[in-house]
């Protein structure tokens, strides 16, 4: 399979907010044409994310833990895609969320 495109975003779900005025984090995969979203079950200040770079600013506490999460997931993502890759078998976005999900 040739794969053209291979994206991963992540991005805040700001309508979600929990009591304590945290919004979750939620992921997009890209592969070629197709697209599946999935909830990285991480949340965070709003004003300390940083959209651009898909993670948050500063070096307070909870930024730098989110961040070495977010590092994590990405590289675990990035793990799924290259093990469905080296099967040289057909995939699509779905596979890569359900092979990194377990």
């Amino acid at each position: 399979m040739k794969v053209e495109k291979f994206k991963v975003l992540l991005y805040l779900k700001k309508i979600g907010l929990d009591k304590s005025g945290k919004a979750p984090i939620m992921g997009r995969i890209t592969v070629n044409r197709t697209m599946a979203q999935f909830s990285s079950k991480l949340s965070c200040t709003p004003e300390l994310w940083n959209p651009r770079e898909s993670r948050l600013n500063g070096k307070s506490k909870e930024a730098v833990e989110i961040n070495a999460k977010i590092d994590k997931l990405l590289l675990a993502i990035n793990l799924a895609f290259d093990t469905l890759l080296e099967r040289k078998i057909d995939f699509d976005a779905t596979a890569v969320k359900e092979a990194f999900q377990g």
